[in-house]
């Protein structure tokens, strides 16, 4: 039974983003908070790259077309990956470029720099050793193929995802593997987004470009990514579908949105007020602008699109209306306002689990499990300066802490972290940790509803355990 559980949660876990046909994803990544770089400070831009469910890889830099089973990869460019050689673009498989694993049931719960370290050296040492065996590519913590590792610790991830036909991703594999994969990056005129727009125009000229006067002559990511948006919607054939990949909850501060150049201008105080005292005369053409052109929001379209019933439900829309059947219209309208509802939740079925959670966290801070919410929140932060995550041999994320003497250990995957091995009590304090990180994230970035519904699931799952007379693990140092 307890096998059976397990199976279960990982497939809840998997359905949002395990892909259903061939797509292509155009990658829309926020900025993260980890360092300072002075392109992504002056213009908030983030990063862009593509996500193609049906090639895979022979090596990072090397296509193939996927074989069944396998999720895809996600293909991109960076200023430089301090590889063997100069490299343009590099591509990781897509569980890989998200969490750090090759399967998605692994995936971390948390996220820290400890553990991403750990994820990026298992990589390095399975995928790249080939084209990676400098001094510099091994331990230069700046070399850009590190930013192809766990991407969602460090932010909030959002894939705009078409369908494409097999011969397609034939031609690209074809195209891609004879072309040259040299380094010609240049922020301002060939950086990531340049890069991604070049592959989403492969597979549909036409359909992503960049917004000259709201970026300031560059190419941005949301530019692009609002471009093949809106180019998807003109062709509901393509079937568009918006996922969010939420940022792991963690010790990592969480990301900024992406903005174009006239935003970042409205937004941030301390770029428009110089710009207004000294060219003055330029405010209005960039607030026209601004806001005739350059407003867009990833989280709009995700409501629009969140799931593939959804994209069938409004391609079945678009034909009735071109049809004049207003019966069957007024039908579909219907079923695609529930299918968005079920996908995001509404805010009664938001408030109703969050009130069922308090319940819930009252009941733990009265047993003793928890001292309070305040506590809660720093819970990670405070078992990760006291003890260490590692990787145990099956690619599978733990915590080991030593408290009074005794060392416990509890796992940091859904498949872990209420098994036999992990202990119970710190499995529960983790898993009330994440739900309320969760339930209290702000609705523009928070987890589909089916997602946390099945996070839930796993936490009923850790009282159940925390509850029985079960005696705890006592890990061994190894």
């Amino acid at each position: 039974m307890r096998l059976l559980y397990q199976l279960l949660i990982s497939l809840l876990l998997l359905t949002s983003w395990l892909p259903a046909r061939a797509d292509i994803g155009l990658l829309l990544d926020a900025k993260p908070n980890v360092q300072v770089e002075l392109g992504n400070a002056l213009t908030g831009a983030g990063h862009s790259g593509v996500y193609l469910s049906n090639v895979c890889t022979v090596t990072p830099v090397q296509l193939r077309l996927c074989r069944p089973g396998e999720l895809g990869t996600v293909i991109q460019n960076y200023e430089n990956f301090e590889e063997n050689a100069p490299f343009a673009w590099n591509a990781v498989p897509l569980g890989v470029y998200l969490y750090g694993v090759d399967d998605p049931a692994q995936r971390p719960l948390f996220g820290s720099p400890e553990l991403r370290l750990a994820l990026q050296e298992q990589y390095r040492r399975k995928y790249l050793e080939p084209i990676c065996s400098t001094e510099r590519c091994i331990n230069d913590p700046r070399a850009n193929w590190r930013d192809s590792v766990a991407a969602a610790f460090v932010r909030e991830i959002y894939i705009f995802e078409v369908a494409t036909a097999p011969e397609q991703d034939e031609q690209f594999v074809r195209d891609f593997n004879a072309r040259a994969n040299v380094n010609h990056y240049s922020g301002f005129a060939n950086n990531c987004a340049d890069f991604a727009k070049l592959v989403a125009n492969i597979y549909f000229p036409h359909s992503a470009h960049r917004n000259i006067l709201n970026d300031l002559g560059m190419t941005t990511p949301k530019a692009i990514a609002r471009s093949f948006t809106h180019y998807a919607e003109h062709h509901p054939e393509l079937d568009l579908r918006v996922v969010r990949v939420e940022q792991l909850p963690g010790t990592y501060k969480r990301s900024s949105d992406t903005r174009e150049g006239t935003e970042q201008l409205f937004r941030a105080k301390k770029l428009l007020v110089p710009i207004a005292v000294f060219g003055y005369q330029a405010v209005p053409v960039f607030a026209a602008s601004y806001f005739l052109t350059g407003r867009f929001s990833p989280d709009h379209e995700l409501r629009k699109h969140p799931s593939d019933e959804a994209a069938s439900l409004t391609q079945d829309l678009n034909e009735a209306k071109h049809a004049g059947d207003k019966a069957q219209r007024r039908q579909l309208e219907n079923e695609l306002k529930q299918e968005r509802e079920r996908q995001v939740g509404d805010e009664e079925q938001w408030l109703t689990l969050r009130r069922r959670f308090n319940e819930v966290l009252q009941t733990a801070i009265a047993d003793g499990v928890v001292s309070d919410r305040r506590r809660l929140r720093e819970l990670f932060r405070e078992l990760q300066a006291q003890g260490r995550v590692y990787l145990d041999a099956n690619q599978q994320a733990w915590m080991e802490v030593e408290n009074q003497g005794e060392l416990r250990r509890v796992g940091l995957t859904a498949a872990t972290i209420v098994s036999p091995e992990s202990d119970r009590r710190l499995a529960l304090q983790l898993l009330l940790a994440r739900m309320d990180y969760l339930l209290y994230t702000g609705s523009q970035h928070r987890e589909l509803y089916p997602d946390v519904e099945a996070d839930w699931q796993l936490l009923q799952r850790a009282e159940q355990v925390a509850a029985a007379p079960v005696t705890r693990v006592v890990a061994s140092r190894q």
